[in-house]
């Protein structure tokens, strides 16, 4: 990568860049591009496309069984305030 072409995408983003960080961030990006190129090379025509994240197309999500609870975590918290007006918490006024 040229470091012309750094110093461009730097200004378009509204960076400051250096020299000595355009040195770093050009040997950078050319050990990136140098190891996209390896990977251009691998033959991958034989390979299937990836549809599922397990692999498996027939794997199904482990869920539980949506059964409704007793009662709520709001119902206890009600429960347990000193002060209430039915589903209301009394607090103390403040202004």
């Amino acid at each position: 990568m040229l470091k012309e072409e750094l110093f461009i995408t730097a200004n378009i983003a509204r960076l400051e860049l250096d020299e000595i960080e355009a040195e770093k961030l050009n040997q950078a990006a050319t050990r990136m591009i140098e190891h996209f190129s390896l990977m251009d090379k691998i033959d991958v025509d034989s390979l299937l496309p990836t549809t599922h994240i397990t692999g498996l197309s027939g794997a199904e999500n482990r869920t539980r069984e949506d059964v409704p609870a007793e009662t709520s975590i709001a119902d206890k918290l009600i429960e347990n305030a000193p002060e209430r007006d039915g589903r209301f918490i009394i607090v103390p006024n403040v202004l």
